[in-house]
């Protein structure tokens, strides 16, 4: 393998822990402290009438966060697969982005309506 392939490897996986930290610090901002800004699309747009859409938001914050940490913590402790993590993190990413198009889709959709 070539050195520039080991290289961006391990930056992929370091980047795995700042995404996952990054994704539960905004679920704890919403759930815990109320702070609807953090209620956004994937580019950090705010979300009309964040409070109710915070726990479809948060939900999908934690759970891609946790996600994230956990395929991480595996690939330390139980040495998994180049193939398995990368997978596994591309998942998680396009889960997470297509749940909060969905959220932006139904907010969207719930102005229009009134």
């Amino acid at each position: 393998m070539d050195e520039w392939f080991i290289w961006l490897v391990r930056l992929m996986f370091a980047g795995i822990f700042p995404l996952g930290i990054g994704m539960l610090y905004r679920a704890w901002k919403i759930i815990v402290r109320k702070d609807y800004r953090h209620v956004a699309d994937w580019r950090g747009r705010m979300i009309r009438d964040g409070k109710q859409w915070a726990g479809l938001v948060a939900g999908a914050n934690a759970t891609g966060g946790i996600g994230l940490l956990l395929v991480g913590a595996l690939v330390i402790l139980a040495g998994l697969p180049f193939a398995i993590w990368s997978g596994a993190t591309a998942l998680i990413l396009w889960s997470y982005y297509f749940a909060l198009q969905f959220v932006v889709q139904r907010a969207g959709l719930a102005q229009a309506a009134s």
